[in-house]
């Protein structure tokens, strides 16, 4: 029993990705000399180590294309909560046998690899602690994950036990979720992005977070859908970099659509009631040189998740007043469709809004046409258009 505790205190020294070799336990420990031990305490040791299963590989052992196998190889001859880690971990050349990548065993491994196997996932833990390294398949450069603000993942903080620590999202894009959950600890969820520079693979990770914002009836068939909202965000800001909506049919995603803080992905999205029925309000006042391009639609969700257009309406114009590519400012048309949508938004409940391409009227009440006719005339001559 003596030898079972000595191999638990090494273990227990085990606190960082990349300083878990023996071979660098600190001088102090390794001058420690553990007591001689009986030889009922060397046959005890010896039968729990030969009946204790060497820990496998979990996840996905072959790339997709069948090039590569990670693989468990050997066994250390360490006992620990009842199973022995591996002597290595291996990725190998399936076809020469060739080991291409190395490093010893653990309590636990588990691999995914990026869609076209350019990338693979590995997770590695530790009784107090546990790690994501990403390794390129070209050079098996690697890079060990790191959160949002460049720190580790902190100790006893671990990977989820019944559901999946990670999903490529892409070649190059990896969601991840840390933490047990439930009675095991709060999960946090990362987006990380990873690609290939002169130095090796590398990476950045973004925080995502998860909210469900209600539920509503939008495939009119008496049962209400849930509305969930995933948002990114800046790294080291609370802004928001990218969200996606999506409308889920029990747990399976009917429709899904996203917004961006970037100019090209603004969009917004509204629940609104009409005439007793639920459904969806999208509305996207884009701008740009100079150009607007004003549009919404009301549409409910088919049982494949189509949409089914209630109503739409879009209008075009241009602030480019005095120049040669200058087409049409027209004041009235403006103003009914800008009264029309917003009669709508102010009935619909936001759950996404990342707009920032609507020209600026100021303070005015949109349900008064005079009033937002007198606005735009305002801006027009702001801008530099014709005074009337």
């Amino acid at each position: 029993m003596k030898r079972l505790l000595g191999v638990l205190a090494l273990v227990l020294l085990l606190a960082a990705c990349g300083q878990a070799k023996m071979s660098e336990m600190p001088p102090e420990e390794a001058k420690t000399e553990a007591p001689a031990e009986t030889p009922e305490e060397v046959d005890e040791y010896e039968a729990l180590i030969a009946a204790a299963p060497v820990a496998q590989v979990g996840g996905e052992p072959l790339s997709p294309d069948g090039r590569f196998e990670a693989r468990a190889e050997g066994a250390s001859g360490e006992y620990v909560s009842g199973i022995q880690p591996p002597e290595h971990l291996q990725i190998i050349d399936r076809e020469t046998g060739k080991v291409l990548w190395q490093d010893h065993g653990w309590l636990e491994q588990s691999i995914l690899w990026s869609p076209e196997g350019g990338f693979a996932a590995l997770a590695r833990s530790a009784r107090t602690w546990c790690c994501i390294t990403i390794l390129e398949t070209e050079n098996w450069t690697s890079w060990d994950v790191a959160l949002p603000d460049g720190s580790s993942i902190p100790e006893y903080t671990f990977l989820p036990y019944n559901e999946p620590w990670g999903e490529w999202k892409s070649e190059n894009s990896l969601d991840l979720t840390i933490g047990q959950g439930g009675d095991g600890g709060e999960q946090s969820f990362y987006q990380c992005d990873v690609w290939v520079n002169q130095n090796g693979v590398t990476g950045e990770s973004r925080e995502r977070t998860l909210e469900t914002l209600g539920s509503w009836d939008f495939t009119h068939d008496g049962q209400p859908e849930t509305v969930e909202l995933e948002t990114l965000l800046f790294s080291g800001g609370d802004a928001p970099e990218y969200l996606e909506l999506r409308v889920l049919d029990r747990e399976e995603v009917l429709w899904q659509d996203n917004a961006s803080a970037h100019h090209v992905g603004e969009n917004s999205f509204y629940a609104l009631q009409l005439d007793g029925q639920d459904y969806l309000l999208q509305y996207v006042p884009s701008m740009g040189q100079g150009f607007g391009s004003y549009q919404y639609r009301i549409f409910s969700l088919d049982s494949a998740g189509e949409p089914v257009i209630f109503r739409e309406n879009h209008m075009e114009f241009d602030i480019n007043f005095g120049s040669p590519v200058h087409e049409s400012f027209d004041i009235p048309k403006i103003a009914a469709f800008l009264r029309e949508v917003h009669g709508y938004l102010d009935q619909g409940q936001e759950l996404v809004n990342t707009l920032w391409g609507e020209i600026d009227l100021g303070n005015v009440d949109y349900s008064d046409v005079t009033a937002l006719e007198q606005a735009l005339k305002q801006f027009q001559k702001e801008y530099g258009g014709p005074v009337e």
